[in-house]
């Protein structure tokens, strides 16, 4: 999108945040790259995963399972 001129009908929503970003990929400051399927986080808020994935997923963003312990004390 950040290349391509043509707007789609699901993509009318989007509108000077894209152009902004456009612009920025035209004169060269940003490049705008692929992000592999495995690599998007956002995944574990979106869809069910594999329970390896999540897990990998959920360490990657340092949350922990309710029976780990904070070191704060009992929790009841």
């Amino acid at each position: 999108m950040s290349a391509n001129p043509v707007q789609h009908q699901r993509t009318k929503h989007i509108e000077i945040d894209l152009h902004f970003v456009r612009e920025r990929v035209a004169v060269g400051d940003i490049r705008v790259l692929h992000v592999p399927m495995t690599s998007q986080f956002a995944g574990i808020f979106t869809k069910g995963l594999p329970s390896s994935v999540f897990t990998e997923f959920r360490s990657s963003l340092n949350i922990r399972c309710p029976d780990d312990s904070t070191g704060g004390g009992v929790v009841r």
